[in-house]
This record gives structure tokens, sequence and C-alpha cells, in this order.
């Protein structure tokens, strides 16, 4: 519910706080003191069109904030729709504000994140029903007139399942609908990738294959010189007089004799065997190097024909010769794709279908009911609006269907459109005089009239209903006596149930409140202010006695006045 609200700079409300109560809050006032600009502010933080006129003369801006408390058992379902809005709640509440600056840019906050005003609205749909001439009306929008209906006739569960039916044939049209783009894209492709596979297929790349070639290339071109070179090494190393090994067998030699003198130099000697054998073998690899050179001079002209073709590959592709292997992968990927589409394709054809025949059973046994609950509404509002003040009202509930080739939902040999609302779209309508065919509410009813109904609904529906807190504004116009007590009697049961702040001008109505405010304007330095004052007991008779009498109070108004409160 709503327990705190606080305005700065809005319009004529300067600083302002109220704390609302559970219940019944009535808030009274005289004409133009400014109990609308009160309705208009909690408007703006519930996502109303505001915009710059609404600051405070001489102010930079004005700002709204709304207290929100919630009890995880009572308001459990309000927290599950705001959760999927992404919105969370700290410690069981939830801050909105609102502000509004004198250039008209304006920005919006729910627990101090800020929000799109889009999801303002949508937040604020779900917390507060204003019932009057504003925005937040929910009456005034035909998409909440089914859920009015199912919850006067106890189908909330069965609207949930339908909605929740829907959805589910949602996604398997959707997996259907992705399976069989993938396959048409798969066969729109399948020329090209059978080509392609075969082109690499026959040059049948390798990994690293272009860098070992590359190498390869450059050694055979540079054959000569690297044969020349190691036979000339070969010999400077073996043969020869002059050969390292020719030197080192000397030496060799001359330490072996030194060595006899000298044991010492035994050592030294083994080193010198082992140069020797390290250089035998050096010119024995040079020489087969060189021999092996020679054994195929067509390679080189073979090596470069291969590296043309896989630059070829790489050009064409535009990818390195990894990645052009890893295509090989990936197009015959595509090939086991195509084949196992063709399963998925079939399965998902027979969710959808077992899908759809759960969603049209749902949709036709909603409609059943909603046939007896659309009955029972209608005497329902009809009896409530004639103890209020609207005897010859009537009161009807349109439900129309669009008849669709292609619809879900089959009935006596047509298909018929639907969503996750039903198969039928259902609006109010209303006549509320005598002798007028009922037009649609949402274009004829007065504020007064919208009130009224709103008023009979709610307690038609006030078991199930989500929002909690309700607003009613000029529920009392053309309405006195009798009816303002049955009026006023309806708010207090009402009150039972939810959080209800109604703006009047009835004392029978005022009466009954577990908390009264009054809305009070006054003049200070040239400047007009509004106040909004918590009435306590001598308050509150004083104030309804005021509402009795008009401006001169005399006894008799008091002594009803407390009659009125006992």
């Amino acid at each position: 519910m709503l327990t705190r609200l606080y305005i700065e700079n809005f319009a004529l409300l300067e600083h302002v706080e109220v704390e609302f109560g559970p219940g019944l809050n009535v808030v009274t006032g005289e004409t133009g003191a400014g109990k609308s600009v009160l309705l208009g502010a909690l408007d703006s933080i519930l996502g109303a069109t505001v915009g710059a006129d609404c600051v405070r003369t001489g102010a930079e801006r004005c700002v709204v904030e709304g207290l929100f408390e919630f009890s995880a058992h009572a308001d459990g379902h309000i927290i599950d729709r705001l959760t999927d809005l992404d919105i969370e709640l700290e410690d069981g509440q939830l801050a909105l504000r609102r502000e509004i600056r004198a250039s008209g840019r304006g920005r919006a906050f729910a627990n101090g994140l800020t929000l799109p005003l889009r999801r303002l609205k949508e937040v604020g749909a779900l917390l507060v029903d204003l019932c009057g001439q504003h925005e937040h009306q929910s009456l005034l929008d035909e998409t909440s007139h089914a859920r009015f209906l199912d919850e006067s006739g106890g189908l909330a569960d069965q609207t949930r399942q339908v909605a929740q039916l829907y959805g589910a044939l949602q996604q398997c049209r959707e997996a259907l609908t992705r399976a069989h783009r993938d396959r048409q894209e798969l066969q729109q492709q399948e020329e090209l990738r059978r080509f392609q596979l075969a082109e690499i297929r026959a040059i049948a790349p390798q990994p690293g294959e272009e860098e070992e070639l590359e190498r390869e290339a450059e050694i055979l071109a540079n054959q000569t010189d690297l044969v020349q070179g190691a036979n000339q090494l070969y010999q400077e190393l073996y043969q020869g007089e002059a050969s390292t090994v020719e030197q080192l067998g000397r030496v060799r030699r001359q330490l072996g004799r030194l060595a006899e003198i000298d044991p010492s130099l035994n050592e030294r000697a083994e080193t010198a065997d082992e140069l020797l054998y390290a250089v035998e073998d050096l010119a024995a690899e040079l020489q087969h190097y060189a021999n092996s050179l020679d054994a195929d001079p067509l390679r080189l002209e073979r090596v470069r024909e291969r590296l043309i073709d896989l630059r070829r590959l790489q050009q064409k592709y535009d990818r390195p010769l990894e990645e052009v292997v890893a295509l090989v992968e990936d197009l015959e990927g595509r090939e086991r794709r195509l084949q196992e589409l063709e399963g998925v394709i079939s399965e998902a054809d027979g969710a959808s279908a077992a899908a759809a025949q759960e969603f049209a059973h749902a949709c036709l046994a909603q409609s059943q009911q909603r046939d007896r609950a659309a009955e029972s509404l209608s005497g329902s509002v009809e009896e409530g609006l004639r103890s209020l003040g609207m005897p010859h009202a009537a009161f009807r509930v349109h439900r129309q269907r669009v008849e669709d080739a292609d619809g879900p939902v089959e009935e006596g040999g047509r298909r018929y459109r639907a969503d996750e609302n039903g198969m039928e779209s259902v609006e109010f309508l209303i006549s509320a005089n005598a002798g007028e065919g009922p037009r649609p509410l949402t274009r004829i009813a007065s504020g007064g009239e919208i009130s009224r109904i709103m008023l009979v609904l709610k307690e038609i529906i006030a078991v199930g209903d989500m929002v909690s807190t309700l607003v009613f504004d000029e529920i009392d116009v053309g309405i006195s006596g009798r009816i303002a007590a049955s009026v006023g009697a309806r708010l207090e049961r009402l009150g039972r149930s939810h959080q209800v702040i109604v703006i009047t001008h009835l004392p029978q109505i005022a009466s009954l409140a577990r908390q009264h405010f009054s809305v009070r304007k006054t003049e200070d330095e040239g400047r007009t202010h509004t106040e909004v004052l918590e009435l306590d007991e001598v308050a509150r008779r004083e104030e309804i006695a005021g509402l009795l009498a008009g401006e001169s109070i005399s006894a008799a108004a008091r002594q009803h006045a407390r009659e009125m409160l006992e």
C-alpha cells in the first residue's frame, strides 16, 4: 500500500508530506483548494505524462515521491510481477520518484535507480488504480476489461493457464520457424557447399604446409650453391693433406707421444680423439647432404605449383590456410546439420501441433466460463449501480471473436484468432439513461460514473484483485442523501481488503474514514500555498460539520457531525 506521499513545488503544493494508512482514507477540502493537484502529483509517479507547467512558479524543478510497502503474504502476486519488470524491493519497500524541471525535462526512479517512463507506467498500473478522470484509470483501458471479467468470475487460474499455454505454443512455433529457416538457408547454400568442399578436398591442404613448402622452395632455389658449399666443406674437413681431419690426426699423434712422457696429458689426447671423430661425422653428414640435394631435379617446380594452389585457396576464401583447413570440417558439419534438421522439424512440428491443441482446448473452456461470468457480472454491476444512484443503468459485457483461417482455435468449422488473453476481446458497454442503448464505457461514461462502476467492480472482485491501492475521485458527483450513504458503506467495506483513498465533499463518506485529511489553501506575501493536514478527532468533527452546513457551522451541524462519527 501507499504509506507516504512527498510533494515539493508541484503546482500549488510547495512542501507537502502525507502519510496514508490502511483501509479508507478520505481527503476533503473546498473546491479549488488543490485536491485534484494532490492526485495529479500521485498520478505523476505512476507514469502519467507531466509537463513543465506543473512546476511551481519560480522553482527550478518539482519532486514527487511515493513510498509503497508490501507484505510477502498479501502482495505476493504484485511482488512477482515487479520482479518480472526487474524491480527489486528493499526491505519490502519501493520508492517511486519523479522529477520535472522547469525546462520540461524529467527523470523517474525506482529505489534510486533510473526508470524509463514506459516502465514506470507498467509499475504504476500494478500498484494503484486511479478512478476518475485520470490517465491510470484502468477502466479507460479496454485491455483491462478481460481481467475484470475473469477476476469477477473466479477465472484467474484459467486465464493464467491460457497465457502460459499461449507462451508455450509461441515457443514451439518459434522453434519450428527457426528449424525451417535453418533448413532453407542450408538448402540454398547446398550447391555452393558441395562445390567448395570438393574444391578444398581436391587440393587437400594441411596445417603448417605452406611454411614447410616455402622453406623447401628456398632450399631448392639455392641448390647449386648448397651442393658446392657442402662439398667444399667436405673437402676442407676430410680430404687432402691440409684437411682438418689430417691436422687433427697429427695433433692426436703428437699428444700420444707426449702422454707417454707425461700421463697427465692422456685426458687431452682423449679430447683430441673426440674432436677427430666429430669432424669425421660432420664431414660424412655434409657429403650425404650434398648427395641428397641431387635426388629430384623437378621437385622445385612441383613445390612452386603447390604453393600457388594453396595461396589461391587462401585468396579465394579470404582466410589463412589453417582456417581453410577448418572450413572443411564446417562444410561437412553443415551436411550433417541438414540431415539432423529433418528430425528436428518433425519433432518441432509435432510439439507445435500438440501445444496448439492444448491451447485451443483451454481457450474454448475459458470462453464457455466467460459466458457465465459475463451474465453474472452484468447483473451484479447493474444492481450495484442502482444502489449508487444510477437506476436506469444497463451494463453489458461485449465479447468479440475474429475469424482467421490460420487461427489456432476451431469451433463449429470456423477458425479464430487467439492470444494470451484467449480467443476473444472483451469490452464493457453501458447505458446510463433509460431508452439509450449500451455504448462503449470508455467513450461515454463521466468521471463520476466511471468511479461508481469501478467501485462496484472492485467490490465484486475484491478477494482476487491484485491492485491493493484504489483512489476514487469525483465519485460523489451528483449524489447525496441515501445514495451517498450507500457509496460510503461500499467504500468502507472495500477498505477492509484494500487501501482506499477518496476525494469527497460528502459527510456520509468522510465520516467513515480511518484517516481524514483536509486540503486547505492559504495566501502568504502574495503567494498561494496549499497544505494537507491530517485531522484529529476534534478537527474531523469540525470538518464534517462544515461539509454539512457550509460556511456557517451551527451547533446542530456539530451535533450531527458528532453523531455521524459515533
